[in-house]
């Protein structure tokens, strides 16, 4: 036993002496130089290691390089590619005899990638893709052998031996940054201050990941930090990075003051499929919470499809809330923020009323659906809003837009054509029983038309600004009212108070509540060139009947109607005597103002000639008694054959 223990003593020292000359002997600048040459002879590139190589074999096998960099390629700005300030890893040794390759924690410590894409659309890293590709090819053809072979062997017994398990003691990045510089779009993206850890790594097991950094470009600068569990399929063709808790705080010119987004969730992606799933979404961006599943597929044009709901989608607080801050801020704001990392947006708030970059809609393919138990938009209240979008080649068309809003029901469906210029659009919307004063009161600030109504619009037009849509808008539209009312004109009282004012009566006062009932008020109208035309517009009532023609200008919103007003009821005078001489009579009333003041006005002219001949008949009647009396009956008739056409030579 004692020889024994001095055998086995001495071939630990043994093993430990040889370890100790081997980590003597080696050559740690023969094997940089071997390091440098290789990477020229496979890539082309220059490998620079400026800081020392160090190797251990003892508990474990690992290697520690410090200061290292791969140059750019040639037609590049000399600089590099990618430098780190140190690189250690470790193999433990003893499991490997037990077919086990448990690897220490990786370090990554001060590395910076560079990744840079020409004018000509050229970047840095395209020769080393190439080279991937090339060996990815070559793998195939040797699996394919690997597989012919094994096919060819497969009634042979299987080697009693299990596949190699591995495990990753932990992956740290420290202080790492990563450029990315595109010449073609002048544009400069930065994530700085990169800090990555994974511990105990081993596929099919979750491990616990943390990441954070700063992200810098021209209109946005953000923090980020983001934990979660991560899994590796033992297949290696699957990662889930489930719990997923990210925090984004970020501002710029592109974002107002200082803003925070709160994404959480289980994502999940399939290597071989490239898609990503992401549910149990839940996002938080300041008052919008939004919960659901997305998935998004790569490729050439890649595809999203989404089903999301929220409770509350407020655009206009959304509106609000990402509107530019005001250029009264004073500089001492300004670094008060910047104290708190939080530097406030400098983005004028006069912003053009250019046409909007909607090209980014013909590089994505979107199928979803977004659901919204309460939507506020320009004023405008609806409640179970749900809304089927599909996007393809620019193209956005909302297959079926239904919610409820104002008692009433709308149904619609919309397309968005950003592949031309200007952008093209068209619209079909039907709204069935709403309340027409909360709706024309929340969307236009029309509060005087009351009633139960229908509206249906087939609209097209082109452009996305206020103004180009208002020019280029053109199509038709119909509305339909029951049982409501003019607010802000009594009609009847209009009439009898210029009746009075022809008759040199005493005109009645105004009543308290200015308000014309009616049993239906219908049109329809052409849509264009700005304008809004009809030469239909009907309303009805047991007093009155209204045929109508006229416009509205969209631009300036003025008004431009002639409604043709005819008494069919009984309408009463100053003394409660009935108008009959104006009943059937065509009586002009104007409208013109603007859609907020409209301003009504009744054609005085008809009720003069209205009252001339009124009076002219009183005349001849007169007259013709006077004659009677003096002449007798007889000449009284004659007479009064020739008065008529005697009065109507006076003028009378």
């Amino acid at each position: 036993m004692k020889k024994l223990l001095y055998g086995i003593g001495g071939l630990v020292l043994l093993l430990v002496l040889a370890l100790v000359v081997l980590t003597q002997v080696i050559d740690t600048e023969r094997v940089k130089q071997v390091l440098i040459e290789q990477t020229r002879e496979k890539t082309g590139r220059v490998l620079v290691i400026n800081g020392d190589l160090s190797w251990r074999f003892f508990p474990s096998i690992g290697f520690t390089v410090k200061d290292a960099a791969l140059l750019n390629p040639p037609g590049f700005a000399k600089g590099n590619t990618l430098s780190v300030g140190e690189v250690s890893l470790d193999v433990a040794l003893k499991p490997l005899f037990d077919n086990q390759l448990n690897i220490g924690e990786a370090v990554l410590g001060n590395a910076r990638l560079h990744l840079i894409t020409r004018a000509d659309g050229v970047t840095n890293i395209d020769d080393l893709r190439e080279l991937l590709a090339e060996s990815g090819d070559n793998t195939d053809v040797q699996d394919t052998r690997a597989d012919s072979e094994t096919s060819d062997s497969a009634s042979e017994p299987e080697a009693s031996h299990s596949s190699m398990q591995v495990s990753l003691a932990g992956v740290k990045v420290a202080d790492a940054e990563v450029i990315i510089q595109n010449d073609m779009k002048a544009k400069l993206t930065r994530l700085s201050r990169v800090n990555f850890t994974l511990s105990d790594f081993a596929p099919g097991n979750r491990v616990p990941l943390s990441l954070s950094g700063n992200l810098f470009t021209d209109d946005i600068q953000a923090n980020i930090k983001a934990t979660g569990q991560f899994w590796l399929a033992p297949e290696l063709d699957r990662l889930q990075l489930n719990d997923l808790d990210l925090l984004v705080g970020t501002t710029g010119r592109a974002i107002p003051g200082n803003k925070q987004f709160k994404l959480q969730g289980d994502l999940a992606y399939h290597l071989n499929n490239k898609l990503a799933t992401f549910k149990e979404v839940n996002l938080d961006i300041g008052e919008l919470v939004v919960t659901g599943e997305l998935a998004v597929r790569h490729q050439a044009q890649p595809e999203l499809s989404f089903k999301l709901d929220t409770d509350l989608l407020d655009i206009d607080a959304l509106q609000a809330d990402w509107r530019a801050t005001p250029a009264t801020e004073t500089p001492q704001d300004a670094k008060a923020a910047v104290s708190q990392n939080a530097p406030p947006a400098t983005l004028s708030s006069a912003v053009p009323s250019a046409e909007p970059d909607m090209s980014f809609l013909q590089t994505i393919k979107v199928e979803g659906e977004l659901t919204a138990d309460k939507v506020q938009a320009s004023g405008i209240e609806l409640e179970q809003l749900d809304i089927l979008i599909h996007l393809d080649q620019g193209k956005v068309t909302l297959d079926s837009v239904q919610a409820q809003l104002y008692e009433g029901q709308i149904d619609a469906k919309a397309e968005l054509d950003v592949s031309r210029e200007p952008a093209r659009f068209w619209v079909k919307q039907t709204l069935t029983g709403i309340n027409a004063h909360e709706l024309l009161n929340a969307a236009a600030d029309v509060d005087y038309l009351e009633g139960r109504g229908n509206l249906t619009f087939n609209l097209t037009g082109s452009g996305l600004t206020a103004a180009a849509i208002k020019q280029s808008v053109k199509g038709t539209a119909g509305i339909k009212i029951t049982d409501g009312a003019l607010q802000g004109v009594n009609i009847a009282s209009l009439i009898r108070r210029a009746h009075a004012k022809v008759k040199g009566l005493p005109v009645p006062a105004k009543d308290q509540i200015e308000k014309t009932d009616f049993s239906a008020l219908t049109a329809d109208f052409a849509i264009a060139k700005g304008t809004v035309s009809t030469d239909n517009l009907h309303m009805a009532s047991p007093l009155l009947r209204i045929d109508g023609e006229g416009e509205t200008n969209l631009l300036d919103q003025s008004l431009n109607i002639l409604m043709n007003t005819a008494i069919v009821g009984s309408l009463k005078g100053q003394n409660g005597e009935e108008l009959s001489e104006l009943k059937n009579v065509l009586l002009p009333i104007r409208i013109s103002g603007s859609y907020q003041d409209p301003e009504y006005s009744l054609d005085l002219q008809k009720l003069f000639d209205v009252y001339l001949s009124e009076k002219a008949d009183k005349e001849i009647e007169r007259a013709k008694r006077k004659l009677g009396d003096k002449l007798g009956d007889k000449l009284g008739d004659k007479l009064g054959d020739k008065l008529p056409g005697l009065f109507d030579k006076l003028g009378l």
